[in-house]
């Protein structure tokens, strides 16, 4: 691991680079399916991302807010060259909205790609996927997490990206 720069940009470059091999690593024959995760920490609750459902996670981008009736909507990035409205994890998952601007975005979609922004990022996790299992889906924000995994003494919600873009198309 190497070390980390006062601002957090040797952390940064390290996932950064550990996202980006997950994408380019052959697949390895005769063990077990491996899904990749990223560990993020929303509200004082622990959740995961499933790595192949994100475009883009990036650090320190600028938003810039804008008028609107959507009240997870924080504003507008530029990420890849291109516009994208960025919205508050914490607000989406039932949590009280951040305070604060987030210091991390992960783009996801297709054409029509959005960034959920929250502040804490704890690493990445590479698990067998016999060990994601389904979880009970709930009303309200809770519908978001369809999945949950064990890792590091603490269980985690998976985040459904699929549900999530799905709720703000509606």
């Amino acid at each position: 691991m190497t070390a980390s720069s006062p601002g957090g940009q040797g952390r940064a470059a390290e996932l950064r680079r550990d996202f980006d091999r997950a994408f380019g690593a052959p697949a390895e024959v005769g063990v077990p399916d491996l899904e990749n995760l990223l560990a993020v920490r929303v509200g004082g609750d622990a959740y995961a991302f499933k790595v192949r459902e994100l475009a883009e996670l990036s650090r320190g981008r600028r938003v810039v807010p804008v008028p609107s009736g959507k009240p997870a909507l924080l504003g507008l990035a530029g990420l890849r060259g291109v516009l994208v409205q960025v919205y508050d994890l914490a607000a989406l998952l039932g949590h009280a909205a951040e305070s604060e601007a987030p210091r991390w975005l992960v783009l996801c979609g297709g054409s029509e790609s959005v960034a959920l922004g929250f502040q804490h990022l704890e690493g990445y996790l590479r698990l067998p996927r016999a060990e994601v299992y389904a979880a009970a889906v709930a009303d309200g924000a809770k519908r978001h997490l369809r999945e949950a995994v064990r890792a590091g003494g603490c269980v985690r919600g998976v985040i459904s990206v699929a549900s999530i873009l799905a709720a703000l198309e509606s």
